[in-house]
């Protein structure tokens, strides 16, 4: 399941979701789609579907991001309301990175 560095929720119903190229595009398509129809948790607990989904990622995760914005879409689950894309530099490197960051809605 997601981490909480890769998932936090700052705001209620709000989710903002980092993916990376670390785990395959299904897990982060799965993991969204969970976010936006409620889960079961495996104690039982029931997790209310998220109003709002942000799917960033960065450099070679943006295609991983874009996949899983549009499975949200193709299924009818949520609205891609925003796309923004920036150029943060990043302090590992000193060069910038691309990033894109996707605001979905939920249906």
């Amino acid at each position: 399941s997601m981490t909480a560095e890769e998932t936090a929720e700052t705001t209620p119903g709000v989710v903002d979701m980092k993916v990376t190229t670390k785990k395959p595009i299904g897990f982060y398509v799965r993991s969204a789609k969970s976010f936006l129809t409620g889960v079961e948790t495996e104690s039982g607990e029931k997790k209310e579907p998220v109003c709002e989904l942000n799917i960033s990622g960065l450099g070679d995760a943006i295609n991983v991001a874009v996949a899983a914005a549009a499975a949200l879409e193709t299924e009818g689950l949520g609205t891609i309301q925003k796309v923004e894309t920036s150029y943060p530099e990043m302090a590992s490197s000193n060069r910038g990175c691309p990033r894109i960051c996707i605001k979905v809605w939920h249906k």
